[in-house]
Formats: C-alpha cells, structure tokens, sequence
C-alpha cells in the first residue's frame, strides 16, 4: 500500500503511515470545500498576500479548514516567489557580466522562472475555485499542519 499523502511504502495492516504519521482511514477536512462561498473564497486567497491574511483574521472564514489552508499556502507561496524573485535577479546580474550569451540566458532563465509561477498560481486559483486542496509539495504541508 502507498500512503496517499507522501507516497511512501507501508505495511497493507497498517492503520498510520509511518512516513508521515497520517491515518489512512481519515480524509483531511481541508481537502473539499463544504459550499460555494468556501470555494471562492479559496481562489480569492490567491489573488495578492492581502485577502489571505485577513481570512486568516475575519472570524467567519477563519473558522473553515479549506479557507484557512488556502489562505497560509498563499502566504507561503507569495513569501517563497519573493525569495526566488530576488534570487533571480541576483542571477541575472551576475548572468550579465558573460559576454554575448549571457545576457541572452539571464533573459531566458528569467522568463522561464516567471512563466512557471504565473503557470502554479493559475493551477492554485483554479483548483480552489473547483473546490480542491492542492498541495504544493512542502508548502502544502505547512499549511495543512497550521490548518489542522
């Protein structure tokens, strides 16, 4: 048997995954949004830091495990693309000072770096939007440990 949560091997008599230490019996009740309000509220967690954190403070959406998940990968999320962003600009000045071909992949690296965060974010707006949890690899894991 494979645990569905961190994919390790286990023990088909097993009632934990002793990778991660989840039960495999339970569902999580961040995973599915309960209404439509929830599911959009989600999606809307994406847009900037800012709906995020204040889910994370208004009482009502506070209290609803699928909003609250939503709102910390979103803050992990917003905080992970400000490193990389900053790392990437370190990159391409130093990528700038290579003669010809440099400059050239300093671009390239760039551009691909933002295509794949704008490509993440729209998967994470839209699967919330559905309804779903879907967690980033670490990051996710954070914010189901701080939604539980």
């Amino acid at each position: 048997m494979i645990c569905s949560h961190c994919a390790s091997e286990m023990p088909e008599v097993s009632s934990f995954c002793p990778g991660c230490g989840r039960s495999i019996h339970e569902e999580a009740d961040y995973l599915n949004a309960t209404s439509t309000q929830e599911a959009l509220a989600g999606a809307v967690a994406y847009l900037t830091f800012i709906p995020a954190v204040s889910f994370l403070v208004i009482p009502a959406f506070k209290d609803k495990p699928f909003v609250r998940f939503h709102a910390w990968q979103s803050v992990f999320f917003t905080g992970v693309t400000l490193v990389l962003g900053a790392a990437m600009r370190l990159i391409f000045a130093i990528l700038s000072f290579v003669p010809f071909i440099g400059v050239l992949f300093a671009w390239l690296s760039l551009g691909l770096v933002f295509l794949a965060i704008v490509v993440l974010w729209a998967v994470l707006v839209v699967k919330a939007g559905q309804g779903q949890a879907y967690e980033l690899p670490w990051l996710g894991q954070f914010a189901a440990r701080l939604t539980q």
